[in-house]
Protein backbone atom coordinates (compact mmCIF):
# COMPACT_ATOMS: atom_id res chain seq x y z
CA UNK A 1 0.00 0.00 0.00
CA UNK A 2 0.80 3.71 -1.48
CA UNK A 3 1.29 6.24 1.24
CA UNK A 4 0.49 10.05 0.18
CA UNK A 5 4.34 12.32 0.53
CA UNK A 6 3.90 15.72 1.43
CA UNK A 7 3.73 16.95 -2.57
CA UNK A 8 0.29 15.64 -2.81
CA UNK A 9 -1.09 17.40 0.10
CA UNK A 10 -2.55 20.82 -0.41
CA UNK A 11 -1.09 23.53 1.40
CA UNK A 12 -2.85 26.74 1.26
CA UNK A 13 -1.64 30.33 0.02
CA UNK A 14 -2.63 31.99 3.26
CA UNK A 15 -0.32 33.62 5.89
CA UNK A 16 -1.69 35.46 8.64
CA UNK A 17 1.33 35.35 10.31
CA UNK A 18 5.35 33.92 9.66
CA UNK A 19 4.66 31.20 12.60
CA UNK A 20 1.45 29.53 11.15
CA UNK A 21 1.30 26.10 9.39
CA UNK A 22 -1.19 24.56 7.73
CA UNK A 23 -2.02 21.89 5.54
CA UNK A 24 -4.93 19.82 3.92
CA UNK A 25 -4.01 15.99 3.17
CA UNK A 26 -6.04 14.57 0.19
CA UNK A 27 -7.10 11.16 -0.79
CA UNK A 28 -3.76 10.87 -2.45
CA UNK A 29 -2.15 7.72 -2.29
CA UNK A 30 -3.73 3.58 -2.04
CA UNK A 31 -3.04 3.18 1.80
CA UNK A 32 -7.02 2.69 1.72
CA UNK A 33 -9.22 0.27 -0.27
CA UNK A 34 -12.56 0.82 -1.61
CA UNK A 35 -14.67 2.63 -0.62
CA UNK A 36 -12.41 4.67 1.12
CA UNK A 37 -9.69 4.40 -1.67
CA UNK A 38 -6.82 6.89 -1.38
CA UNK A 39 -5.88 7.67 2.40
CA UNK A 40 -8.89 7.55 4.66
CA UNK A 41 -8.32 9.36 8.17
CA UNK A 42 -11.61 8.93 9.87
CA UNK A 43 -12.59 6.29 12.31
CA UNK A 44 -16.42 6.93 12.13
CA UNK A 45 -16.81 5.06 8.56
CA UNK A 46 -16.49 1.67 8.89
CA UNK A 47 -12.61 1.19 8.09
CA UNK A 48 -9.95 -0.68 9.93
CA UNK A 49 -9.32 1.15 12.95
CA UNK A 50 -5.19 -0.51 13.10
CA UNK A 51 -5.49 1.12 9.22
CA UNK A 52 -6.50 4.72 10.29
CA UNK A 53 -4.33 4.30 13.05
CA UNK A 54 -1.18 4.24 10.93
CA UNK A 55 -2.42 6.69 8.29
CA UNK A 56 -2.39 9.57 10.94
CA UNK A 57 0.89 8.86 12.49
CA UNK A 58 2.15 9.01 9.05
CA UNK A 59 0.14 12.44 8.99
CA UNK A 60 2.15 12.99 12.30
CA UNK A 61 5.54 11.25 10.96
CA UNK A 62 5.55 13.45 8.07
CA UNK A 63 4.93 17.35 9.93
CA UNK A 64 7.18 16.30 12.78
CA UNK A 65 5.62 17.88 15.32
CA UNK A 66 6.52 17.87 18.93
CA UNK A 67 2.85 16.80 20.05
CA UNK A 68 0.39 14.60 18.26
CA UNK A 69 -2.23 16.09 16.37
CA UNK A 70 -5.35 17.07 18.55
CA UNK A 71 -7.55 14.48 16.77
CA UNK A 72 -11.44 14.75 17.81
CA UNK A 73 -14.41 12.61 18.02
CA UNK A 74 -16.64 14.98 16.05
CA UNK A 75 -20.38 14.83 16.64
CA UNK A 76 -21.60 17.81 14.26
CA UNK A 77 -22.20 20.07 17.71
CA UNK A 78 -20.56 23.66 19.32
CA UNK A 79 -18.42 22.35 21.66
CA UNK A 80 -14.97 23.62 21.16
CA UNK A 81 -11.64 22.63 23.48
CA UNK A 82 -8.37 23.14 24.00
CA UNK A 83 -5.47 20.71 22.52
CA UNK A 84 -4.86 17.94 25.29
CA UNK A 85 -7.71 17.85 26.86
CA UNK A 86 -8.70 14.29 27.62
CA UNK A 87 -12.08 14.89 26.42
CA UNK A 88 -11.98 15.22 22.69
CA UNK A 89 -15.86 15.19 22.04
CA UNK A 90 -16.08 18.24 20.24
CA UNK A 91 -15.94 20.17 16.47
CA UNK A 92 -13.17 22.66 17.44
CA UNK A 93 -9.53 22.70 18.69
CA UNK A 94 -7.54 25.38 19.57
CA UNK A 95 -3.89 25.91 20.91
CA UNK A 96 -1.22 28.54 22.13
CA UNK A 97 1.31 26.00 22.28
CA UNK A 98 3.64 25.51 19.74
CA UNK A 99 3.97 22.30 17.53
CA UNK A 100 0.93 21.38 18.42
CA UNK A 101 -1.34 20.33 15.28
CA UNK A 102 -5.11 21.35 15.31
CA UNK A 103 -6.86 18.99 12.74
CA UNK A 104 -10.83 18.61 11.70
CA UNK A 105 -11.69 16.03 9.41
CA UNK A 106 -14.29 16.59 7.16
CA UNK A 107 -16.05 15.13 3.65
CA UNK A 108 -18.33 17.68 2.96
CA UNK A 109 -18.59 19.98 5.83
CA UNK A 110 -16.22 23.11 5.98
CA UNK A 111 -13.40 23.12 7.64
CA UNK A 112 -12.34 26.58 9.11
CA UNK A 113 -9.38 27.55 10.62
CA UNK A 114 -8.54 30.48 12.32
CA UNK A 115 -5.22 32.28 14.23
CA UNK A 116 -4.49 35.12 15.85
CA UNK A 117 -2.36 37.37 13.61
CA UNK A 118 0.08 37.62 16.33
CA UNK A 119 1.36 34.31 15.96
CA UNK A 120 0.26 33.16 19.14
CA UNK A 121 -2.98 30.97 19.19
CA UNK A 122 -4.64 29.08 16.02
CA UNK A 123 -7.89 26.98 16.56
CA UNK A 124 -9.53 24.53 13.67
CA UNK A 125 -13.36 23.86 13.36
CA UNK A 126 -15.96 21.57 11.62
CA UNK A 127 -18.16 23.47 10.52
CA UNK A 128 -21.27 21.59 9.12
CA UNK A 129 -25.22 23.18 8.69
CA UNK A 130 -25.80 21.74 12.36
CA UNK A 131 -22.70 22.94 13.63
CA UNK A 132 -22.55 26.45 12.11
CA UNK A 133 -26.20 26.85 12.93
CA UNK A 134 -25.36 26.14 17.00
CA UNK A 135 -22.59 28.71 16.46
CA UNK A 136 -19.44 26.97 16.98
CA UNK A 137 -17.86 29.54 15.07
CA UNK A 138 -18.81 32.18 17.13
CA UNK A 139 -17.33 29.83 20.21
CA UNK A 140 -13.65 29.62 18.62
CA UNK A 141 -13.17 32.97 18.02
CA UNK A 142 -14.03 33.72 22.05
CA UNK A 143 -11.76 31.03 22.99
CA UNK A 144 -9.05 31.98 20.77
CA UNK A 145 -9.67 35.91 20.88
CA UNK A 146 -11.30 36.49 24.29
CA UNK A 147 -10.00 40.26 24.72
CA UNK A 148 -10.88 40.87 20.89
CA UNK A 149 -7.57 39.68 19.80
CA UNK A 150 -7.29 40.35 15.61
CA UNK A 151 -7.96 36.83 13.83
CA UNK A 152 -7.62 35.88 10.30
CA UNK A 153 -9.56 33.01 8.90
CA UNK A 154 -9.20 30.13 6.01
CA UNK A 155 -12.00 27.93 4.71
CA UNK A 156 -11.13 24.89 3.38
CA UNK A 157 -12.31 22.43 0.86
CA UNK A 158 -16.55 22.45 1.53
CA UNK A 159 -19.43 21.15 -0.50
CA UNK A 160 -20.52 24.16 -2.68
CA UNK A 161 -24.07 25.71 -3.10
CA UNK A 162 -24.43 24.30 -6.35
CA UNK A 163 -24.15 20.69 -5.36
CA UNK A 164 -25.46 20.92 -1.68
CA UNK A 165 -29.38 20.75 -1.60
CA UNK A 166 -31.43 21.18 1.77
CA UNK A 167 -34.46 21.35 2.81
CA UNK A 168 -36.96 23.91 4.53
CA UNK A 169 -36.57 23.16 7.77
CA UNK A 170 -32.11 24.09 7.35
CA UNK A 171 -33.55 27.07 6.02
CA UNK A 172 -35.91 28.33 8.40
CA UNK A 173 -33.30 26.97 11.63
CA UNK A 174 -30.81 29.42 10.00
CA UNK A 175 -32.99 32.11 9.38
CA UNK A 176 -34.29 31.65 12.89
CA UNK A 177 -30.40 32.07 14.15
CA UNK A 178 -30.46 35.09 11.70
CA UNK A 179 -32.05 36.34 8.63
CA UNK A 180 -28.61 37.49 7.37
CA UNK A 181 -28.05 34.22 7.22
CA UNK A 182 -30.64 34.24 4.19
CA UNK A 183 -27.98 35.08 1.33
CA UNK A 184 -26.34 31.83 1.88
CA UNK A 185 -29.51 30.39 0.47
CA UNK A 186 -30.89 30.16 -3.07
CA UNK A 187 -33.92 28.65 -3.94
CA UNK A 188 -33.65 24.99 -5.67
CA UNK A 189 -35.88 23.85 -8.52
CA UNK A 190 -37.64 21.00 -6.77
CA UNK A 191 -40.46 23.51 -3.92
CA UNK A 192 -39.43 22.99 -0.30
CA UNK A 193 -35.57 22.29 -1.63
CA UNK A 194 -32.64 24.96 -1.51
CA UNK A 195 -29.53 25.15 -2.68
CA UNK A 196 -27.06 26.24 0.35
CA UNK A 197 -23.49 27.61 0.38
CA UNK A 198 -22.13 26.44 4.01
CA UNK A 199 -18.59 28.75 3.23
CA UNK A 200 -21.27 31.93 2.29
CA UNK A 201 -23.00 31.30 5.82
CA UNK A 202 -19.78 30.59 7.37
CA UNK A 203 -18.21 34.17 5.94
CA UNK A 204 -21.41 35.89 7.00
CA UNK A 205 -20.69 34.49 10.43
CA UNK A 206 -17.41 35.46 10.84
CA UNK A 207 -18.44 39.02 9.61
CA UNK A 208 -20.67 39.71 12.22
CA UNK A 209 -17.84 38.29 14.63
CA UNK A 210 -15.28 40.98 13.40
CA UNK A 211 -13.57 38.35 11.41
CA UNK A 212 -13.17 40.63 8.24
CA UNK A 213 -9.87 38.95 7.36
CA UNK A 214 -11.25 35.47 5.78
CA UNK A 215 -9.79 33.66 2.66
CA UNK A 216 -10.14 30.26 0.72
CA UNK A 217 -13.88 28.99 0.38
CA UNK A 218 -13.82 28.26 -3.43
CA UNK A 219 -12.69 24.55 -3.07
CA UNK A 220 -15.96 21.60 -3.58
CA UNK A 221 -15.16 18.57 -2.53
CA UNK A 222 -18.15 17.12 -4.55
CA UNK A 223 -16.33 18.77 -7.55
CA UNK A 224 -13.21 17.68 -7.07
CA UNK A 225 -13.56 14.09 -6.50
CA UNK A 226 -9.49 12.91 -7.24
CA UNK A 227 -8.68 15.30 -4.84
CA UNK A 228 -11.22 14.95 -1.63
CA UNK A 229 -13.72 12.39 -0.41
CA UNK A 230 -17.68 14.10 -0.62
CA UNK A 231 -19.74 11.97 1.47
CA UNK A 232 -22.73 13.17 -0.42
CA UNK A 233 -21.25 12.60 -3.90
CA UNK A 234 -20.28 8.93 -3.01
CA UNK A 235 -21.81 7.95 0.34
CA UNK A 236 -19.75 5.75 1.95
CA UNK A 237 -16.51 7.36 2.03
CA UNK A 238 -13.50 8.06 3.77
CA UNK A 239 -12.35 11.87 5.68
CA UNK A 240 -9.50 13.68 4.79
CA UNK A 241 -8.26 16.37 7.74
CA UNK A 242 -7.14 19.75 7.64
CA UNK A 243 -4.42 21.11 10.01
CA UNK A 244 -3.37 24.30 11.50
CA UNK A 245 -0.11 24.47 14.05
CA UNK A 246 2.27 26.98 15.41
CA UNK A 247 5.79 26.99 14.40
CA UNK A 248 8.98 28.86 15.75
Amino acid sequence: MTLPSRSQWLWPEWHPHPSVRVVVTTRAGSHSPRPWDGFNLGLNCGDQPERVAQARHHVEKLLQADHPAAWLTQVHGNRVIRAGELDTEADGVWTDQQRWPCVVLTADCLPVLLARTDGSAVAAVHAGWRGLQAGIIGKAVRQLAPAGQSLSAWLGPAICGKCYQVGDEVYRAFLKADPVYRDAFKADATPGRWRFSVAQAAMINLAGLGVDDVQGGELCTACDLSRFYSYRKEGDTGRFASLIWLDA
